[in-house]
């Protein structure tokens, strides 16, 4: 089996450059090994420090995928040709080989053709309706999902794989991951409040919720608002009179129709801070008070709101990942609470 040599520090510094360049994040030693926990990768990067390593190409593979995931760039760890081999499989038993064998063959004829068109209009995608169309014509409805779903699976390769320049986002720069945990340095190249790549980071590590630096969960909120078309109002974060984020329907409304409260906590909340924060929706003249919390009501907050009708609404850790989930691709999802 086919190895790859590292010499010491090497294999980090290259999943340092690797990871940058396809997730736009930079992340510590310590960081990645963390990601990697539960698996024997995270023993193999600390040990090549020292050492080196020669890691067979498939162990390599599977680290990379692993580590992207983690990182937030793919919804699995599987690396894309295992998602191909299924593919291909399920249709050998379908529809026989000579089926699969013509759909590759349309489709490897027309990028060819359309990537010297693509080179000749300086355009850099190329347009796949003239290869949808003869599979259509060829094999219906059914061909046409078929390639659509290859042509998905090539790309999702391309853009992810270690050995390709793709990648899903031209990044306007690298962040460092500690900035959502050790500091508050405000980082919104891709996104209003909080940076796109945050999002999808969380998305996948929701344990990490609450060890998030608490102005960062504020604009994590407020950045789930804004993507989902609301008018939002971060607060100063001090000061604030207890009202963290002010969110209008549109800009005509007048008083908001929520107002919100983040609370990065591991205990559970309390009936004491649903009665301030009843307080504050009657002062805002809001339709709606939400607790957004990392954790979740205790029995006694969720009797006060419902023996007392309050217009509040928990936001616990769960509903805030089924959020992070729609969102971790621009433009996608929207806030229900």
């Amino acid at each position: 089996m086919a190895r790859i040599s590292f010499s010491p520090g090497n294999l980090s510094d290259h999943l340092h450059e690797i990871i940058g360049y396809k997730a736009g994040l930079a992340t510590s030693i310590e960081q990645m090994c963390d990601l990697l926990s539960g698996t024997s990768y995270a023993d193999s990067i600390l040990k090549s420090e020292i050492d080196g390593i020669a890691i067979r190409s498939e162990d390599y593979e599977d680290l990379y995928y692993q580590l992207l995931y983690k990182i937030g760039v793919t919804n699995t760890p599987r690396p894309p040709l295992f998602t191909q081999s299924l593919f291909f499989t399920n249709r050998l038993k379908e529809k026989g080989f000579d089926y699969i064998a013509d759909i590759q063959s349309i489709y490897g004829k027309h990028y060819e053709l359309g990537v010297e068109i693509a080179i000749k209009n300086g355009q850099s995608s190329i347009d796949p309706r003239p290869m949808i169309t003869e599979v259509m014509d060829k094999y219906g409805k059914s061909g046409a999902k078929d390639l659509l779903e290859l042509i998905q699976m090539y790309d999702t390769h391309f853009q992810n794989s270690p050995h390709t320049s793709g990648r899903w986002e031209e990044w306007k720069d690298i962040i460092d991951l500690n900035d959502l945990f050790d500091k508050y340095h405000p980082v919104v190249s891709h996104g209003s409040f909080l940076d796109q790549r945050f999002l999808n980071f969380l998305s996948n590590n929701h344990a990490k919720l609450g060890d998030i630096h608490w102005r960062k969960f504020e604009e994590l909120i407020s950045e789930c608002f804004s993507k989902s078309g609301y008018k939002v109002e971060l607060g100063p974060g001090t000061n604030d009179d207890g009202v963290d984020i002010r969110v209008w329907k549109d800009t005509v409304q007048t008083h908001p129709e929520f107002i919100i409260q983040c609370k990065r906590y591991k205990t559970k909340i309390d009936k004491v801070t649903i009665k301030g924060l009843y307080a504050d929706v009657l002062d805002a003249q809001a339709q709606t008070g939400l607790l957004v919390t990392t954790s979740e009501f205790s029995p006694g907050a969720r009797t006060t709101i419902s023996a007392r009708k309050y217009p509040i609404k928990e936001v616990n850790g769960d509903k805030v990942s089924e959020w992070l989930k729609a969102l971790r691709t621009p433009g996608t999802g929207i806030v229900r609470v």
